[in-house]
């Protein structure tokens, strides 16, 4: 029996209360639904806003705690430059970003 074209459901009509408040509103959506917002310059240096903890911390691994899960880094000579309660910047020659969840 064919489908009814009214039976379809789109990504757009999945999304939550909280999605569709913030494209509404043209609002950043890292900010509405607290998820991760990555800024990277060049492989030297990583910027992430919302993260909830440091997980683990090494010179060559870390991995933070963020809503959406775990997001790992590689690389070599990385160190923290700085950190506030919602922002992490680290500084080295990143390799690699992972997201896990």
């Amino acid at each position: 029996m064919p489908r009814n074209s009214k039976n379809k459901t789109t990504k757009k009509d999945k999304l939550t209360l909280k999605e569709k408040v913030s494209e509404a509103l043209e609002l950043p959506k890292e900010l509405i639904l607290d998820i991760p917002k990555i800024t990277l310059v060049g492989n030297k240096q990583l910027l992430v806003e919302n993260y909830k903890g440091i997980i683990e911390y090494e010179d060559n691994k870390i991995r933070l705690k963020t809503h959406e899960g775990v997001i790992k880094l590689e690389g070599t000579n990385m160190i923290i430059k700085e950190i506030t309660s919602e922002d992490i910047m680290v500084n080295g020659k990143i390799s690699l970003i992972e997201f896990q969840n």
